[in-house]
C-alpha cells in the first residue's frame, strides 16, 4: 500500500514554526536557560 506523503515547501515550514516559537518563545528560552547559560551567546 503506497504511503502518501504531503509535499511541503521550505516557507511553509518556517512560517509555522515562526508562530510556534512566536507563542512559545518565553518557554522555548527558558527551557534552553536550563542547559545553556544564554548569556554566553547572546550578549545583553
Amino acid at each position: 500500500m503506497p504511503v502518501q506523503a504531503k509535499q511541503l515547501n521550505f516557507s511553509n515550514i518556517s512560517s509555522d514554526f515562526e508562530k510556534f516559537f512566536n507563542q512559545n518563545q518565553y518557554n522555548l528560552l527558558s527551557m534552553l536557560n536550563h542547559f545553556f547559560d544564554i548569556s554566553d551567546f547572546i550578549p545583553l
